[in-house]
């Protein structure tokens, strides 16, 4: 029997001609849940490269500010994890392998890192920018912090997640794939991560960040397969061969990351990128990812989408008085929307039947809408919104994949209700 998947994934095939046939007579939030996947799904892949890489949007700068038409490391290896959700494994497997490449041409620089015993600094010549030209693989730009340790907590993370799933990415060239890894591993250690501080997902500090730490932690977690992410797979594949991780590597992350949490940094005491150690990590307890959302629902969400952190100045409407005044990503809203269907999942398959399940799916869903309320008419999430208005960065690749994955997560935590259902 085939599943909405497989489904959507089949229909995705149909190209920018059906999208335009859709879109003729009816806006986005007109479409019904299939079409919006397919619409939502061809606007990401239009920010999709031959070499598998996502621009981040497709603004080239010509109207002010930074160009966002190039290649961010950590934006490609969210923005492809749409694909997982729609069933393209081929396409996520290429996206990582292109990250592979990347680390692999600047491999001298993670070599040179793994022997400093101190904090790197932001553009230090032993730091792999994140920022990366899309066709020749140069880094761009030394103007800001470009040392962001969960760049690396998240290739770790995902390469390992794919591999316990069935898809090896590092089939080819193997051998001199798993020495990259392991340097990867030591320049982490080296550098003190658990530590010393970081410039962290928003590329400003430095300070040590609780998302920072955590997307290590998770990505040393996922390798050393110790049990805790065991639940997640049919099959327990044995990645400690290929990459031990030291046991002493896991517990001076945990202790850090209690030790910080529930603050997001010492300035910041709750920031929208700590979501990610709730999902895609689940490297928290519940008690402390239900304090980091309370947070976040009662500090950051507004009209527009969640704010990044109290006094943001990115794109904020008055930098004289930037509290209140900052700019509200929609993709917050994606990000809200996934964490409670992941929630929704886990109290199904934990036997649950009404509260609190009702409750995370009633806020998943209720997410969800606010996002599409706040998306283009004909599909697209932009970056931010400031006094109303969105920026350039429309749509912003990584917000575009985050809708997909919210709106799939939410049909399987339907489907399962569904199955439980049935006499």
């Amino acid at each position: 029997m085939s599943t909405l998947k497989d489904n959507i994934k089949l229909e995705l095939l149909s190209g920018l001609a059906a999208r335009e046939r859709t879109l003729r007579d009816r806006t986005f939030k007109e479409l019904t849940i299939r079409e919006k996947l397919q619409v939502a799904y061809e606007h990401l892949e239009d920010l999709r490269q031959l070499n598998g890489g996502y621009i981040a949007s497709d603004y080239c700068g010509d109207k002010g500010g930074d160009r966002y038409n190039v290649f961010w490391l950590r934006d490609i290896m969210f923005a492809t994890n749409a694909n997982e959700y729609v069933g393209a494994y081929d396409k996520m497997i290429e996206s990582y392998r292109l990250i592979i490449r990347i680390f692999q041409k600047y491999h001298h620089k993670i070599i040179s890192g793994a022997r400093k015993r101190h904090y790197l600094g932001s553009c230090a010549d032993e730091v792999i920018h994140a920022r990366i030209h899309p066709v020749t693989l140069e880094e761009l730009t030394s103007e800001w912090g470009h040392h962001q340790i969960d760049i690396f907590g998240l290739f770790l993370y995902k390469t390992g997640d794919l591999m316990k799933k069935g898809h090896n990415v590092i089939s080819t060239d193997q051998a001199e794939t798993l020495i990259l890894l392991r340097d990867i591993v030591l320049y982490l250690t080296t550098v003190r991560w658990h530590s010393d501080p970081d410039f962290g997902v928003w590329e400003e500090g430095p300070e040590m960040h609780s998302s920072s730490i955590g997307a290590v932690l998770a990505g040393l977690t996922m390798w050393h397969d110790d049990g805790y992410y065991h639940h997640k797979y049919r099959n327990q594949a044995p990645l400690f061969t290929h990459l031990p991780i030291p046991q002493e590597f896991i517990e001076q992350g945990r202790r850090a990351l209690d030790a910080l949490l529930p603050y997001e940094s010492i300035s910041r005491p709750y920031d929208l990128a700590q979501l990610s150690l709730i999902w895609p990590y689940s490297i928290i307890t519940d008690a402390q990812a239900s304090q980091i959302l309370d947070n976040i629902e009662k500090n950051l969400v507004k009209r527009w989408g969640v704010i990044r952190y109290p006094g943001d100045l990115y794109y904020n409407a008055d930098r004289s008085m930037p509290l209140g005044n900052e700019a509200q990503w929609p993709l917050g809203f994606a990000w809200l929307s996934i964490v409670y269907s992941q929630m929704a999942v886990k109290a199904v398959e934990q036997g649950a039947v009404f509260s609190p399940l009702d409750d995370y799916v009633e806020k998943s869903k209720m997410y969800l809408e606010k996002l599409e309320a706040v998306m283009t008419d004909d599909g697209m999430v932009p970056e931010l919104y400031t006094g109303g208005n969105s920026n350039f960065n429309v749509p912003l690749a990584w917000a575009q994949s985050f809708y997909i994955v919210a709106r799939q997560n939410l049909n399987r935590v339907y489907e399962k209700l569904k199955i439980r259902q049935k006499p």
